[in-house]
């Protein structure tokens, strides 16, 4: 049998994509916007869950994160990445969450699927060192076009 993926991502066209790089792998549920994911994961129990944890997503991912890990661990391995061009969350952010897994700058499936792969054998991958983040007038840009 498949482990079970459940996956969470605002960008519909990235969703579609990310499906069909990981279904030949897991049996994949995508939470559309609006849906409760918490429900939906105490629902499906995944073995992992893919959160898209960058730019405006960034906070309601970390929450995710942490309840699920924390509250009602239901989801064992819990990864979390960002598409081209966001901003990530801080390395204290997604440790204080309890994330499993991050992933920067994921734009195709095949990352992705070793990703989420590599945490349904139970690693953690987390990136060494941490990227920067944006600073001074640069950062400001971001966070205001982020809304961040």
């Amino acid at each position: 049998m498949r482990p079970r993926l459940l996956l969470h991502d605002p960008d519909a066209a990235f969703r579609l994509r990310a499906i069909g790089a990981l279904r030949e792998e897991f049996e994949v549920t995508a939470a559309q916007p609006g849906d409760d994911v918490i429900r939906l994961a105490r629902a499906l129990r995944p073995d992992v869950a893919l959160l898209a944890a960058g730019g405006r997503a960034r906070v309601e991912a970390i929450r995710l994160t942490r309840v699920l890990k924390t509250d009602v661990r239901v989801v064992p391995g819990m990864g979390l990445y960002t598409h081209p061009g966001e901003e990530p969350p801080t390395e204290a952010a997604v440790r204080a969450a309890q994330a499993d897994g991050m992933l920067f700058e994921v734009s195709t499936g095949p990352p992705l699927l070793a990703f989420a792969e590599a945490l349904a054998r139970g690693e953690r991958p987390l990136p060494q060192p941490w990227p920067g983040r944006p600073s001074g007038p640069l950062r400001r840009l971001v966070s205001r076009v982020l809304g961040g």
